[in-house]
């Protein structure tokens, strides 16, 4: 499967705190465009990058590392000058682990984390208790079949861009992103602001209190009630638009 269809990067030139947008696991920028247009329109500056095997074919995702993930937000990262001025660094599912990863890797870059339905604990608990064995399935099935997107609103499930399986060999690196970041949350101090639905099919809600009892710093949280699980998207996308907004404009206030 090629996407074929608005896989590209997007980047919205503004003022600082420069806001960097990561998109979730087979995903693609657009699910977050909505929300970095409404930071646009605030003034900000936005940049979405388009993540390493995303935005191709499943077979591509499949010969990637959690370390490409990492460097191409890093390089990202880099692009906003963010030793001049730190960032505001959004990412959502697996983009929500990396996001927790360059908090804790650059510290100094990141003004404030807001992380959307970040997947700490996935629903399908296989995934976890098979991750070493998943290299050899993917000998047998290379990709498995995601079936319907966790998305309510039938027009955004409709309109999502991403790929409509999953690579094995990505999923076991996504695990390996997963352990890493559970190990390191204890050392942020940063301004975190966590928006997690009641409704989410695919992660679930003990990562929010295993985040909110473990990173240093002062950790809100939004619990939406309609959404599913890519909320950037969903019935509540406006809710969670004004949620960052709100939240990087009472932190610059702070600074």
């Amino acid at each position: 499967m090629t996407l074929g269809r608005d896989a590209a990067a997007l980047e919205y030139r503004g003022a600082r705190p420069a806001h960097l947008f990561l998109h979730g696991f087979t995903a693609s920028p657009e699910e977050l465009r909505f929300l970095a247009e409404s930071v646009a329109q605030s003034g900000h500056h936005a940049l979405v990058p388009l993540l390493p095997g995303h935005g191709a074919t499943p077979a591509a995702l499949a010969e990637t590392r959690w370390t490409d993930w990492y460097q191409a937000v890093e390089q990202s990262a880099r692009a906003l000058d963010p030793e001049r001025t730190p960032i505001v660094v959004v990412g959502q599912s697996l983009g929500g682990l990396l996001a927790l990863h360059l908090a804790a890797c650059r510290p100094q870059w990141v003004q404030d984390l807001i992380l959307l339905a970040p997947a700490i604990f996935l629903r399908a608990w296989w995934v976890e208790t098979f991750a070493a064995v998943l290299p050899i399935l993917a000998r047998l099935e290379p990709c498995w079949p995601k079936g319907t997107s966790d998305i309510a609103d039938p027009r955004a499930r409709a309109d999502r861009v991403g790929y409509n399986c999953v690579p094995l060999r990505a999923l076991r690196e996504l695990v390996r992103l997963q352990r890493l970041v559970r190990s390191e949350v204890h050392r942020l101090h940063h301004r975190t602001l966590i928006v997690q639905s009641k409704l989410d099919h695919t992660c679930l809600w003990k990562g929010v209190e295993f985040l909110r009892g473990r990173i240093r710093g002062p950790v809100e949280i939004l619990t939406l009630e309609k959404s599913f699980h890519v909320v950037s998207v969903d019935c509540e996308r406006e809710l969670v638009a004004d949620a960052i907004r709100d939240f990087v404009s009472v932190g610059s206030r702070s600074c």
